[in-house]
């Protein structure tokens, strides 16, 4: 009897356990993770956009927001689009967590809390169809109409790194940035590597040539309001998705570029 007794308790005891870890986290719409994006980057996040309302998204930061969501016992996730630069900015915000290719930085710690990285990137340079000689080093990108993506890190390392003789043309999205590259009215553009690579290798005659990366050895992170409980729980299911080899299998679908391949501008 003792002993029926004792596995009774114990089958108890790890039912109650399983089910207390089965919990899915507070979040602002129950059961359900609502993930800031900046659609479209090539590779990571393209779709439907109706304002705010992100009628329908695919790409590896998608699915990533889906397995996180699957992960922490939670229905699924719902997009609402943004610009940009409000993902890491300070305010309130109508999402529990931003996923859009946001690189940790120390500014941008002090607005908003970061999960560990799921991926390393380096800043990458794609180049016009109109431009006649594609440089080889970063002093040869100097001479050129360079473009960025307003408050990206792309930005920085095309005013800061290459420091060309123009003034950098700061567009306020990529959709933009990149009809302004198409047309003629920049020379190249500085952006993630992974997106621009994979932009060219899907549409090769749209572009001149992808002149190469340069080194930042950046880390994305996942950003999550400050003092949001939900950064312990996105911490954890995105250790196990890298685990797991999930990341691996999510870069190799959807990055169809091999980074290992391209010049590196120096």
């Amino acid at each position: 009897m003792k002993a029926f007794l004792a596995v009774a308790v114990s089958t108890l005891v790890v039912g109650v356990s399983a089910a207390l870890a089965a919990t899915p986290p507070e979040t602002q719409s129950p059961g359900r993770l609502t993930v800031g994006v900046s659609l479209p980057s090539e590779g990571f996040q393209v779709g439907v956009v109706k304002g705010s309302e992100v009628l329908y998204a695919q790409g590896l930061e998608i699915d990533l927001a889906r397995a996180l969501a699957a992960r922490m016992s939670l229905q699924g996730a719902t997009f609402v689009q943004s610009r940009f630069d409000r993902l890491f900015s300070a305010g309130q915000k109508p999402w529990d967590v931003a996923i859009a290719e946001i690189t940790i930085t120390p500014e941008r710690r002090r607005s908003v809390s970061f999960s560990r990285s799921y991926m390393s990137v380096d800043q990458g340079v794609l180049t016009a169809q109109t431009l006649r000689s594609v440089p080889k080093t970063i002093a040869g990108l100097r001479r050129l109409q360079l473009c960025a993506l307003t408050k990206s890190t792309g930005a920085v390392v095309a005013e800061q790194t290459i420091a060309p003789a123009k003034p950098v043309r700061l567009i306020g999205n990529v959709p933009t940035l990149m009809l302004d590259l198409q047309t003629g009215h920049c020379d190249a553009v500085v952006y993630d590597a992974p997106a621009l690579g994979t932009l060219k290798a899907r549409a090769p005659l749209r572009y001149g040539p992808f002149a190469g990366v340069i080194k930042t050895g950046e880390q994305y992170g996942i950003a999550v309001p400050r003092g949001s409980t939900l950064l312990a729980p996105v911490n954890k299911a995105l250790a196990a998705l890298i685990a797991d080899g999930t990341m691996d299998r999510l870069q190799r679908k959807w990055i169809t570029v091999h980074l290992e391949d391209l010049p590196v501008l120096r």
